[in-house]
């Protein structure tokens, strides 16, 4: 397998070519830690495969259900490019533990938890590798949408780093970069000299015990001896008062002496062993997060000259049809219309449609929604 940094600069100077080499090892430690922090256990990841081709060489891998992530670049001069990771769907909800008897069931809710943990990585990834950009650099990505890919190749015409991979904790997750040139050159410029200076290499614990504040204070020490300047010394040691004889030569300064320490080895407690590993399934790891849950009645637009004339009484025509279903947005993203009810004193909204990207919508029984 060819090295990712040898691909790149087949497509890029030896310089940049470096520099995104840095950067992406940067960028997946801090992807490790999100993931991390999501999951409960670091996971580690491989590169399969690295080479250089043109989008139409790679639409055929991309026929089997997939999710596509548009990972969006921009910078504060106005650059703008954007890469792609591809999930395979089955394997992404074998790994998110989002597997449902329901197709369609399991890739929206695949769907939906992908991205939410890759919200948490860009962050992570804005963060801490690329808030060092000299421009301010910032990835963000669009809808995650299901089997597109291969038409989204046939829009580019840009040479393409070309990366499979794999994550692995409990299980494995297989994922593919597609990463266009021009996407790799505002990076490389981005992020020149910006991690010059190697990072510290981690020390040495192969040998070190790992101790903790509750074995320290479970341990059992030996005595420990030390002799202090401080300390007062024997009486039959001690000069004689008094000033001291007048035929004895003036005397410098005394020696400077070392200190004494006698010390013997700390016994501690054995460290219980380590219990297994408990990998929560996606669904429950999100089960506590909140989202914000919009009702959109309509939109219109106004020039400045109408808003700055509106006041009490005036009245806005939407561009809705009296009657017509409401969107319900969940984090801005369209997932279903329903019709606006009265609950109690309260204003409710029942589901009458659930949408499902890239396929027809499909009406199911009303639900009522407070």
């Amino acid at each position: 397998m060819a090295e990712p940094v040898d691909v790149l600069a087949q497509l890029l100077s030896p310089q940049q070519a470096a520099t995104l080499n840095a950067v992406g090892r940067r960028a997946w430690q801090a992807a490790a830690r999100a993931l991390q922090a999501i999951q409960g256990a670091e996971p580690s990841g491989t590169i399969r495969d690295a080479r250089l081709v043109m989008p139409d060489e790679i639409a055929g891998e991309f026929g089997e259900p997939h999710l596509a992530v548009p990972v969006e670049l921009s910078t504060d001069n106005d650059q703008s490019a954007t890469a792609y990771l591809v999930l395979p769907t089955a394997p992404a909800a074998a790994y998110l533990q989002t597997e449902a008897d329901n197709p369609e069931d399991q890739e929206q809710q695949t769907l939906v938890v992908a991205s939410t943990f890759l919200g948490q990585v860009l962050q992570a990834l804005n963060q801490e590798v690329f808030s060092k950009s000299s421009n301010g650099l910032i990835l963000s990505f669009d809808d995650v949408t299901a089997n597109t890919m291969a038409g989204t190749l046939a829009g580019l015409d840009d040479a393409c780093l070309y990366l499979t991979a794999a994550i692995t904790l409990a299980r494995e997750l297989p994922l593919a970069f597609v990463l266009p040139g021009t996407f790799l050159d505002i990076v490389a410029g981005s992020m020149a000299g910006a991690f010059d200076q190697p990072a510290p290499a981690p020390a040495d614990t192969a040998d070190t015990p790992l101790i903790t504040q509750e074995d320290l204070e479970a341990a059992e020490l030996l005595d420990v001896e030390l002799n202090r300047f401080d300390q007062p010394q024997p009486a039959a040691s001690r000069p004689a008062a008094g000033p001291a004889p007048r035929s004895a030569p003036a005397a410098g300064p005394p020696p400077k002496q070392e200190p004494q320490v006698t010390a013997q080895r700390a016994r501690f407690a054995p460290l219980p062993d380590p219990g297994q590993v408990d990998y929560t399934s996606g669904i429950e790891l999100l089960a506590g997060l909140e989202m914000n849950v919009t009702v959109e009645l309509g939109r219109t637009r106004l020039t400045v000259a109408e808003v700055l004339g509106l006041g009490p009484g005036s009245v806005i025509e939407l561009d809705r049809i009296a009657g017509e279903p409401v969107d319900i947005l969940v984090n801005d993203r369209l997932v279903a219309r329903g019709e606006v009810v009265v609950v109690d004193e309260n204003f409710g909204v029942r589901v009458v449609e659930v949408v499902r990207r890239g396929q027809d919508h499909e009406i199911e029984e009303p639900e009522a929604v407070g």
